[in-house]
């Protein structure tokens, strides 16, 4: 943990969010981002779910797989000071194993993709290529990078408003 000195920390004397992390989450989380960003389209004869989903029960399993990340993703958003000790201690609790569940989301979301392959009788499909290859990038990331240990294991303390309440 000495490795990553001040240089690392944010101003609540955190460890900075690494942008791989942001990318991950935004990897895993791609099948939610696809849904909203079509969902706000205002072109209907622009069909943005066919173009990246084959038939709906497609969009329903990368919805339900991209669900396991929800939570990490929730409790990341929540990772600031707060005036309460008591529930920063839970949620600081929680935050520790946070990173298998990415972990796990990323293994089967590789596991359907390649099942999706199997599917298409191994034709060459870029899209899904390139797909797997950022889903492996994303779990050799999640399990191999030190500073997301360190990172997991850092959450920030209350501030000092609820500090002085205590005393």
């Amino acid at each position: 943990m000495s490795r990553y000195g001040p240089e690392y920390w944010d101003k609540y004397g955190s460890y900075r969010t690494p942008i791989a992390f942001h990318l991950s989450v935004l990897v895993l989380l791609r099948s939610y981002f696809i849904w909203v960003i079509a969902a706000l389209s205002r072109r209907p004869e622009l069909d943005l779910m066919s173009l990246f989903f084959k038939t709906k029960n497609d969009f329903f399993i990368a919805i339900t797989i991209g669900a396991i990340a929800i939570v990490p993703t929730v409790l990341f958003c929540l990772r600031r000071p707060r005036d309460s000790h008591s529930a920063s201690e839970k949620l600081a609790k929680v935050w520790r194993h946070m990173r298998w569940p990415l972990i796990l989301c990323a293994v089967i979301d590789l596991a359907w993709l390649s099942i999706q392959v199997a599917h298409s009788h191994y034709r060459f499909s870029l899209f899904l290529a390139v797909q797997m290859v950022i889903v492996l990038w994303v779990l050799w990331y999640l399990a191999k990078s030190r500073y997301l240990t360190v990172f997991f294991n850092d959450w920030p303390e209350p501030t000092e408003k609820a500090a002085e309440e205590k005393n």
